[in-house]
Order: structure tokens, then C-alpha cells, then sequence
């Protein structure tokens, strides 16, 4: 017996050939690959079932293209059927014709004969990607051989491939175009309408491209204006990608984290996790649909915000009491309190401005003294220390 798998191949190609019913009794009349049948009732049916029954016979022959180069035709079995036969081949085709027994054909019809070749091969449907590689409806690239004539059209059908198993991509010996419409027409069951989020990475936007796709290639497709509401999280991963740099002062950033981080040490408030920063740019990037947006978003402090925003209104008055952002110094000077991970907070600020305090100023309501940084006029530290008082006794006279 033969393996389930080459039998649930079959099976599932005659159902893609449509191999039930009335047409698959008529097909079953011709001993001949199954594709080949259903391609002489479909060139029966339009009327070109003399040539239908030629190019059945040549494919079943193993016919190939002769090795001259021809000019750019829109399938390769045309060449074939104006190429020299060998003569078995030439027998098999006046045999074929005997069984088929078609009609004398008045005038030749292109576009029904290449339909006709379309429907035996509906799994074999492929785009041009580039000149010669193909990305094939069923999956997978291929490579068009040099050899194939069928060099303009987009869309085609890759009627001889042979895999190589020294290359990563099959060879299309044989190929035959089409047109975007027949597989609307043939084959209505294998076209759906989706609609994707792409990023486009020189204008630095999400783009939501609606395509009308032929299984896994698209027929036609457009871009257009994604709905704000499901791009921000494209927009959010390709800003982390981008770095948190492009947004916002990244300084600012880690002495926001390092602060909230020495608050929660000290009081109830909830540290901020390392995926703080990529929730704050998810916030903003709500309802945006580019970087341009985004950083206007969060320049001036507006990442800050987003951050701040992540503590509850409670743990947020409690931070400014507990690690407050500056503090007054004895002369009425604002300094600014340096929170960094892993080190005590400290204050940075020309020595005359602690003039008249005598104590070490402290954070967290009193129970962490800072570190004073005393500068000299040339804003150089002429002292470091957390111990004011001392200092004034020992160390300034």
C-alpha cells in the first residue's frame, strides 16, 4: 500500500482539480495524469480542445524547450507546440487526439488555451518576485529557468518544477502565464480579502495594506491609513527598537526609575518594572501611527508624564514627599537631588549655598542624609560629604 500521505496528496489534489462528480467522470474517460484530464475538459469546454489535447500530449511526453533562445511569449507550451517533436512523441500526440477526438478548431483562442493550462495546475500558481524568482501561491520561492520564455507576465503557473536538492529553491522549467482575473473567475473558494500592519521604514510609519490574496500571494494590494487604535503596538515595538534615546533624554529617564526605585525602599509605592519604559511609549503611542507623532508626544517631559502616570495618585504624592526632585537650600536656592541605582542620593551646589545650615539635609522624611557635593567656584567638588555639621567643625577652618 501506498504511504497515507502520498494518498491525503492525492486525494487533496483531486479536490483542487475538482475531480468529483460530473467532472471527475469526464475526466476519468482519458488515461492521463489527472491534471492533463482536467485540462482537456476545460479546453473542451471553451473550445480549444484540439490544442488542449497537443499540449496534454507534450506534457505527457516530457516534452522540454529546445535549447535556441525564442523571443518573450506568454507560455512556454506555445513554444512547445511550435517546436520539433521527437517521434515518440509524436505518436503519443496523434494517440491523444484519437481518444479526445476533438472538434476541428476554427481559429485559435490564447487566453482560453492558457486558462484551460491554469486550471490543471491551481496549486502551482506563482508571482514574479524579481526577474527570475518567484514566490509560489502554495508556499516556498521558486527559480524560473533561464531557458523559459515567459518573461513579462506577473503572474504564472509553474507547469514543470524540479527540485534541486543542491539549491534551496526549486527550478521552473515549464511555465505558462496568466492573468489576475482567472483566478478570480476559476477559482473564487482560494481568494479571501486581508488586511495587514506593516511598518515602512523610510517614512517611519505603520501602513495597513489591504490585499486580495490568491492563498499565499497576493493579487492586488494597496497601502493605506492604519487605524490608530491597533497600530500603537507596532508603533511601540519599532520605537523600543529605534532606542529610548530618539524620544526622550535617557539621563532623565534612569534618575526617574532610580528615584521611584529609592522611594519604594522607604515607603509603600510600587517599584517600576524594566518594562516601565516600553509601557510609557505604549501610553503615548496610543491612537499614533508614527515616529513624527511619537515624538512629539514625548518630548518636553511627556515620557516623564507617561511613566509617572504608571503609580497610583497616592504612591505619586508619596514620591514627592519621600524622594522629593529638589530641595531649598539655607540661601534659597533650589538644588537638584541626584538619584542613581545603587548609590544615596546627592546634592550638588556651590559651597556658600549651605552657608547657615548646620545640619545634613535628608530625604525619605528625614531618615537618609544626602550626599553634599561642595563646589568650588570652578564647579569642582572641593568636598564630599554626608556629614555637614563635621564638616563645619573639623574640616573648614
Amino acid at each position: 500500500a501506498p504511504p497515507a500521505a502520498a494518498v491525503e496528496h492525492a486525494v487533496d489534489l483531486l479536490r483542487q482539480l475538482g475531480a468529483f462528480g460530473s467532472l471527475g467522470q469526464e475526466m476519468a474517460r482519458y488515461p492521463l495524469h489527472p491534471r492533463l484530464a482536467r485540462l482537456i475538459v476545460e479546453a473542451r469546454r471553451r473550445g480549444v480542445a484540439e490544442q488542449g489535447a497537443t499540449i496534454a500530449a507534450l506534457l505527457s511526453a516530457g516534452e522540454r524547450l529546445p535549447a535556441e533562445s525564442h523571443a518573450a511569449t506568454r507560455s512556454d507550451l506555445l513554444v512547445l507546440m511550435e517546436s520539433p517533436w521527437s517521434s515518440a512523441t509524436e505518436r503519443l500526440v496523434r494517440q491523444v487526439h484519437r481518444i479526445v477526438n476533438p472538434p476541428r478548431q476554427q481559429h485559435p483562442n490564447e487566453d482560453a488555451l492558457l486558462i484551460s493550462v491554469l486550471a490543471a495546475f491551481p496549486d502551482r500558481v506563482a508571482r514574479r518576485r524579481e526577474a527570475a524568482e518567484l514566490q509560489l501561491a502554495a508556499g516556498g520561492p521558486a527559480l524560473l529557468a533561464p531557458s523559459s520564455t515567459v518573461t513579462a507576465n506577473q503572474f504564472l503557473v509553474a507547469v514543470e518544477a524540479e527540485d534541486r536538492p543542491d539549491q534551496k529553491m526549486p527550478l521552473v522549467r515549464i511555465a505558462s502565464g496568466i492573468e489576475p482575473e482567472w483566478l478570480l473567475d476559476l477559482f473564487p473558494e482560494h481568494i479571501r480579502e486581508t488586511t495587514t500592519l506593516e511598518w515602512n521604514r523610510a517614512a517611519e510609519r505603520v501602513e495597513a495594506v489591504s490585499a486580495l490574496m490568491f492563498d499565499r500571494i497576493a493579487i492586488e494590494s494597496h497601502r493605506a491609513t492604519p487605524d490608530p487604535q491597533t497600530a500603537h503596538a507596532l508603533l511601540t515595538q519599532k520605537a523600543m527598537e529605534a532606542g529610548v534615546a530618539r524620544f526622550a533624554d535617557p539621563a532623565q529617564i534612569e534618575a526617574f526609575l532610580a528615584r521611584v526605585d529609592f522611594a519604594s525602599q522607604h515607603a509603600p509605592i510600587p517599584p517600576l518594572g524594566p518594562d516601565s519604559v516600553e509601557r510609557a511609549l505604549g501610553s503615548l503611542a496610543f491612537g499614533l501611527k508614527s515616529f513624527a507623532e511619537l515624538e512629539a508626544a514625548a518630548r518636553d517631559g511627556g515620557l516623564l508624564s507617561a511613566l509617572e502616570r504608571q503609580l497610583p495618585p497616592a504612591a505619586r504624592r508619596l514620591l514627592d514627599e519621600i524622594a522629593p526632585e529638589r530641595i531649598r537650600l539655607a540661601r534659597g536656592r533650589q538644588a537638584r537631588v541626584h538619584y542613581e541605582a545603587g548609590r544615596p542620593p546627592s546634592v550638588a551646589s556651590r559651597l556658600q549655598d549651605f552657608f547657615g545650615m548646620s545640619q545634613t539635609p535628608a530625604v525619605a522624611r528625614g531618615a537618609v542624609p544626602l550626599v553634599l557635593l561642595l563646589l568650588a567656584p570652578n564647579q569642582r567638588p572641593v568636598q564630599t560629604t554626608s556629614d555637614l555639621a563635621g564638616f563645619w567643625q573639623r574640616l573648614y577652618p
